[in-house]
């Protein structure tokens, strides 16, 4: 790939910056429930429960309410968000070295299919241990779908960056984990790598 054809790179998040394991959330919620039933939520598939949150068209109260609806049992609210956050796991530091030694090239995005429970846990996980002020500080621009009700991989969302930007999609690269995501992107035009744990120096 020619580096010089583009000027910005634009991350996925989970799964190339934080360590995640939907398994481990799954399971959370299945232990949860005395019929051992399944919420539905993987990389690749989940319920419109999942995403109209990441879309950020129902509340964390909302999103609560569903689940325990789902389950159909009475737990709190904290026993949600702990299930709910068990898949976001460490942020290896050597990946936020990466994407500062990157900075000083290229401008650093980060586009993420996220939610309001999760981004307040990782946020104040990652702000606590890397004495950073704010989360949003480690890259240029951050999009969140939950705040924009957008969501990977509708090629809004896509458009969306890009005119926000001012970019043309010839000047993006574009890192993701999920496969679907980086079709979406790459009929847009986008130079794009599809993260499969690459060691990090090998990518530039």
């Amino acid at each position: 790939m020619n580096k010089r054809k583009y000027n910005t790179i634009i991350f996925d998040f989970g799964g190339v910056i934080i360590n995640i394991d939907y398994e481990l959330t799954r399971k959370a919620f299945k232990t949860l429930d005395i019929n051992n039933r399944e919420v539905n939520f993987s990389q690749n598939e989940q319920s419109d429960l999942f995403d109209k949150f990441e879309k950020g068209q129902i509340s964390p109260k909302m999103f609560r309410q569903g689940i325990k609806k789902h389950l159909n049992i009475d737990i709190s609210d904290r026993e949600i968000d702990m299930a709910w956050n068990k898949m976001l796991l460490d942020i290896p530091p050597e990946r936020i070295d990466w994407i500062l030694k990157l900075k000083e090239k290229y401008q650093c995005v980060l586009l993420s299919n996220t939610n309001a429970i999760h981004y307040d846990a990782f946020r104040e996980e990652f702000e606590a241990n890397y004495g950073y002020e704010k989360f949003s500080d480690l890259f240029h621009k951050t999009y969140f779908s939950h705040e924009i009700a957008l969501r990977k991989p509708d090629a809004n969302i896509y458009n969306y960056v890009l005119n926000d930007l001012n970019l043309k999609p010839s000047e993006v690269l574009f890192l993701d984990d999920t496969e679907k995501n980086i079709n979406a992107a790459q009929k847009l035009g986008w130079n794009c790598i599809l993260w499969k744990n690459k060691e990090l120096d090998e990518l530039f």
